[in-house]
């Protein structure tokens, strides 16, 4: 059986080779992942994790004219309110109404973990269609529902009956996964099975009615679906990156549409409208795209983030190749990177030398430290969250850049902090969500990715530059905090190794 066909997803432990817990140099780290041995690291110790569920809500908030139901305790949805205020940003952004989004919770307690919720499923998705009219329901199960047994995909087949909406079951059992990244495939699992994403005649087209002759209507609509593309986005991903990888691709001449996130169903239903598929990081979209090849034949390409100089030029050649341009996507990186190189200069100076520690998303980080090694910085160590065979091709380059680097797989926050203290780096550039702890450390850093500010290709370039000789230029704020914050880690932690606690 296919995977699609399958009620629940894999998850990624399962589908591809992955782990979480690794610390090596990059030649070490693929070896080990193609034997097999990745997976059965583990530590002795961990202090933090994350939930996919987030991660799959953090998508589902996004989409257009939809409610969330919440199939579980009451407080697996409180991380919806902080979502909300970063989805509406992202739809103001996009042009698109800032509305937050509408959440409902079955809100089981412990006589429904005995007795089963499913009754009290299938009334909510009833009252989410009858009071808010939604064009989707997304209905979430959580840890709890999976671990008792409800047969969520039953409820919501019946209640697909008697609703106007479309209802989305989104499986999100975090227990089953070590790698939070399994969320994406959660998401687009329950798009491609229970949303419709072909056009729908007299809603979307007129239907040719001429005896099946072409009309020019006909013509021009398949001609302008020869030279369309989708790109698929990710939440880490700004509508200034979005900007800037449309305005390129429309210097080639090319059609852009940007799925899945900010989308309503009528965008989703555009989707097999595509001659190629375009992902823009290769952790969040390789389910997606490999459902649309195979039940539309729509070829898809995944090679890594278009960061820095080398790699936003392979990127456009890649695209351009499957339309004859290559020569074409060259001229346009040529004239783009001297006009890229000039406005940098002023800032190269400022940074050659500088001493560098990356973390975050492992495309990223491995993508970035290939790009400030060129400028000239000294990258002094990478560290992944989680790793995965389609980072590959990128850690092959990485190992070439780097040999003798130690690379990390980890996202723990003791382990973080022992690096901090030990390799004590110029700056850190890092995932959202650890600036806080970093200055408390006394390190200056800078944003992995900020949907407010652009990363990707040039324009992304010289934001990045930017932001990296301004968190130079002042350091007092860091060091002042540092002096009066204590961790709660003894000092003898920071004496040893920090991935001391990674076991077979």
């Amino acid at each position: 059986m296919s995977y699609y066909e399958q009620i629940m997803p894999p998850v990624r432990d399962q589908r591809l080779k992955i782990g979480d817990s690794f610390a090596g140099n990059a030649r070490e780290m693929i070896e080990c992942a193609k034997s097999g041995c990745m997976l059965r690291h583990n530590r002795l110790f961990w202090q933090t994790g994350a939930c996919q569920m987030s991660l799959s809500l953090m998508m589902a908030s996004t989409v257009e004219r939809s409610v969330i139901v919440m199939h579980g305790p009451i407080g697996c949805g409180a991380q919806l309110h902080a979502l909300s205020v970063q989805g509406n940003k992202g739809k103001s952004k996009r042009g698109k109404a800032p509305v937050p989004p509408v959440w409902l919770s079955t809100n089981l307690q412990e006589s429904d973990v005995i007795g089963g919720g499913e009754i009290k499923l299938h009334r909510t998705i009833e009252y989410a269609d009858r009071e808010f009219r939604p064009e989707i329901i997304f209905v979430v199960s959580t840890c709890a529902p999976n671990i008792i047994g409800d047969d969520v995909e039953e409820i919501v087949r019946k209640a697909q009956e008697s609703s106007a909406a479309h209802v989305v079951s989104l499986h999100c059992p975090g227990f089953k996964s070590r790698v939070v990244a399994s969320a994406y495939d959660a998401f687009y699992h329950g798009l491609l099975r229970h949303l419709p994403l072909t056009p729908e005649p007299w809603r979307d087209f007129i239907p040719n009615t001429a005896g099946g002759q072409r009309d020019i209507g006909q013509v021009e609509y398949e001609l302008v679906r020869s030279r369309t593309i989708n790109l698929w986005n990710a939440t880490s991903i700004g509508p200034g990156d979005e900007e800037e990888l449309i305005r390129l691709l429309g210097a080639l001449g090319l059609k852009v549409r940007v799925f899945a996130e900010y989308s309503s169903a009528d965008e989703l239903r555009q989707v097999s409208q595509a001659a190629l598929n375009v992902s823009m990081c290769n952790v969040h979209d390789d389910y997606m795209l490999s459902f649309l090849e195979e039940k539309f034949d729509i070829p898809y390409i995944i090679v890594g983030m278009p960061i820095g100089f080398s790699d936003t030029r392979q990127w456009l050649k890649s695209i351009a190749a499957r339309f004859g341009q290559e020569e074409d996507a060259e001229r346009l990186a040529d004239h783009e990177e001297e006009r890229a190189r000039k406005a940098i200069g002023p800032f190269l100076p400022k940074i050659q030398g500088k001493r560098v520690l990356l973390c975050g998303g492992v495309v990223r980080v491995g993508t970035e430290a290939i790009f400030l090694k060129e400028l000239g910085m000294d990258v002094l160590t990478l560290r992944a969250f989680h790793y995965e065979s389609g980072a590959e091709a990128i850690y092959e380059r990485v190992s070439e850049n780097f040999p003798n680097t130690r690379i990390a797989v980890s996202n723990q926050s003791f382990e973080f902090c022992n690096q901090i203290k030990r390799l004590k780096p110029d700056l850190v550039i890092s995932h959202n969500g650890t600036q806080g702890v970093l200055a408390k450390l006394g390190v200056p850093s800078v944003q992995l990715f900020d949907v407010d500010r652009s990363f990707f290709a040039y324009n992304g370039l010289f934001s990045l530059l930017q932001r990296i000789v301004f968190a130079f230029k002042n350091t007092s704020y860091q060091k002042r905090l540092s002096a009066h914050v204590k961790f709660p880690y003894r000092e003898s932690w920071y004496d040893r190794d920090a991935f001391h606690y990674i076991k077979d």
